[in-house]
């Protein structure tokens, strides 16, 4: 199944609407609709709408300080701070949090990934910048702060000060709410296109080695922990629907990206605005879902259809469109 045949498909449901929560992703092209699938050798093969404005990466950006603090830090220290199982609830679930806590569910959802931002040392701008340069180490290139939605998350963030405020309350976030919730709102204005935003995921299906080359970025246990989280916990609380469809560890975000990691072949990034009522991208969806069927991508085939060549399967020639073949 080529690339541009499922973002075509995409195209033909319009279905949804975007986050108007944050104001300014509402502002957005709803027809806008891309994809990139980033090979664990480098190559990069993209579909649709790609020469478009950059985007937010919200929610998927909270891998970044996930992986972060699990290669400076451990994961005995990170998981003293939040779990590591899934909610079944909304991302930004405040009732979840009260009954359940006072701990997050996980590091995936908006608690976990504040609890870890209040982790962080120093200043605003100091945690700011730790912020962008594992920002850069992960999606291979610096990568900017939207400064728009930044304005627009502190605006109409009062849930995730909600959120903030229990975790102080419960113990588990010290400092200052605002401080942290800067750093936090921060992280979700990371802007960049869908090749860049591919990038991750394929370090991720590379065993954290650099797409390509031969830099170890991160370690083989963090990328465990943090391609299992996205496969349990990442879609929020349609993660096992998802996973049943794909067989994708993924991770979403509401400005209506989604990445994906097929391990030891490549990182996947789609993004089109118009999102579902549990904030996926309804036409990233399709298109994740194509892939998976046609290049069998499902974890429990991909051994067997792409590693070991069953069925002629060969992830780059299937993917690659006719004119991108031609040149």
């Amino acid at each position: 199944m080529r690339l541009d045949a499922a973002v075509a498909k995409s195209r033909r449901n319009r279905e949804g609407v975007p986050a108007t929560y944050i104001p300014e992703l509402a502002n957005v092209p709803l027809g806008v609709t891309s994809a990139a699938v980033m090979l664990v050798d480098g190559t990069c093969i993209r579909s649709g709408d790609v020469d478009a404005l950059p985007f937010t990466y919200q929610s998927s950006a909270k891998l970044v300080v996930l992986a972060g603090l699990l290669e400076e830090r451990g994961p005995v220290e990170v998981f003293e701070i939040v779990g590591s199982e899934p909610s079944g609830d909304t991302f930004a679930s405040v009732a979840r949090l009260e009954t359940h806590g006072p701990k997050p569910a996980n590091p995936l959802i908006n608690s976990g990934a504040i609890a870890l931002c209040g982790q962080l040392r120093g200043s605003v701008p100091e945690r700011v910048a730790w912020v962008s340069r594992w920002a850069e180490r992960l999606y291979g290139t610096a990568i900017g702060i939207d400064q728009k939605v930044l304005g627009s998350e502190r605006g109409s963030g009062d849930r995730n000060r909600a959120l903030a405020y229990f975790l102080k309350a419960g113990g588990v976030l010290a400092g200052d709410v605002n401080e942290t919730l800067d750093a936090y709102f921060a992280l979700c204005s990371l802007s960049g296109s869908v090749e860049q935003a591919a990038h991750l995921p394929a370090l991720l299906a590379n065993s954290g080695v650099k797409p390509g080359g031969s830099e170890r970025v991160l370690t083989k246990a963090t990328v465990a922990i943090v391609v299992s989280l996205m496969a349990t916990c990442g879609m929020y609380n349609e993660s096992g629907n998802y996973l049943v469809a794909t067989g994708m560890p993924a991770k979403s975000g509401v400005s209506g990206i989604i990445v994906a990691v097929v391990p030891g072949v490549a990182g996947v990034a789609v993004y089109s605005p118009r999102l579902n009522d549990k904030g996926g991208s309804v036409r990233g969806h399709i298109i994740l879902r194509e892939l998976s069927r046609h290049l069998g991508w499902h974890f429990a085939l991909v051994q067997g259809a792409l590693v070991h060549g069953a069925d002629g399967a060969d992830p780059e020639r299937d993917a690659v469109s006719d004119e991108e073949r031609e040149g």
